[in-house]
């Protein structure tokens, strides 16, 4: 676990006091467990594709109809993006032997039961036994609505002469909603060990003499709102993976001419310099003054990876001193702790 711990770091120092009191901000970068925790026994993973795709309707006309139609390409190039995404994103975590995109499953099994938010279990156990998967990553739908707005305006066009004039025109504006939906199936324990819903939003803009010619003129729209859907994939497979968070932390920088000294060495980065400060009040005859050495000390060992230490000193500084502070900064600690417990259960696989 040590060599994670060395990924705690400090990221950025704020030089701004709290107000006129006697603490300043320090903000590190933790590594974090994911927030899906995947069992040991996960080893071959099957993705599904659930979403339906939207049928066009036949009485539009004109630009509403191009746009219909567009969502309608952008549905099934847009969902195939996605489990792309997810599925590159899965071939590159060393926890899993398997990664297949199960596309030969007959819609009418996947949807036996319309309205049915989740695949049956039944259904479930079945499609692991038959492909020789552990758990199913399902896109429970995909989505996508655009809103159109139309404006006046103004462009330079080419008249006859070839020389660049102003006319009207009217500016059109897309913005489409895509959304969509993922579940995690593992039948051993019958449990959803994921669900999530991702929003993006992607706003095209184009000009033209007419609508239709503005719609024209809109560039890569397509493109796109392609590598949206790709990404929305790719990030819920990373969704698995430990991630960096970036926390604040307190420590005492007033009470004696070493704390503020400390301070400064502090903001030029010199950690070091500033323990050797804070262990001369550490038996300071002032119960408060001792209490906030201690306290700072818990914080430096935080930084340096080492929350047990941590933990002690700022037990004495609370314990001892009785500096209110410190409570609360054990508790954070001790979650701390758990969850470097559950990273390192993530990480050892």
């Amino acid at each position: 676990m040590r060599k994670f711990c060395t990924q705690f770091f400090l990221l950025a120092l704020l030089a701004s006091f709290v107000g006129c009191g006697s603490t300043k901000e320090i903000v590190l970068q933790t590594l974090e467990p994911s927030p899906v925790h995947i069992s040991q026994k996960i080893k071959r993973i099957g993705i599904v594709n659930r979403s339906i795709l939207p049928e066009l309707e036949e009485d539009e006309i004109g630009l509403n109809r191009m746009v219909a139609a567009e969502e309608q390409w952008l549905s099934e190039k847009g969902r195939n993006a996605a489990l792309t995404g997810l599925f590159n994103e899965l071939l590159k975590d060393n926890r899993f032997e398997t990664v297949k995109i199960l596309d030969s499953i007959p819609q009418e099994i996947l949807h036996f039961e319309m309205g049915n938010d989740s695949i049956s279990w039944t259904t479930v156990e079945n499609i692991c036994n038959t492909y020789d998967v552990d758990a199913i990553f399902s896109m429970a739908f995909f989505d996508t609505e655009t809103k159109v707005s139309i404006k006046k305006t103004s462009m330079m066009q080419p008249n006859l002469m070839r020389v660049k004039v102003k006319v009207p025109a009217q500016e059109l504006t897309l913005e489409t909603l895509i959304e969509n939906g993922w579940k995690i199936y593992y039948p051993n324990s019958k449990e959803i060990i994921d669900e999530i819903v991702f929003n993006d939003q992607v706003i095209s803009i184009g000009k033209g003499t007419n609508p239709i010619e503005a719609y024209k003129a809109i560039e890569d729209r397509k493109e796109t709102l392609v590598e949206q859907s790709k990404a929305s994939g790719s990030n819920y497979g990373q969704r698995l993976l430990p991630f960096e968070n970036s926390v604040e932390r307190s420590y005492f920088a007033r009470g004696t001419t070493n704390f503020e000294q400390a301070s400064i060495l502090v903001e030029n980065g010199d950690w070091q310099g500033a323990s050797q400060l804070w262990q001369k009040e550490l038996d300071n005859t002032n119960s408060k003054i001792a209490g906030r050495a201690c306290y700072n000390m818990a914080v430096l060992n935080e930084i340096n990876g080492d929350l047990t230490a941590a933990m002690d000193w700022a037990s004495k500084s609370y314990k001892v001193h009785e500096i209110k502070d410190a409570m609360e900064y054990l508790d954070i600690l001790e979650y701390r702790l758990f969850q470097n417990q559950i990273l390192e259960q993530q990480v050892s696989r």
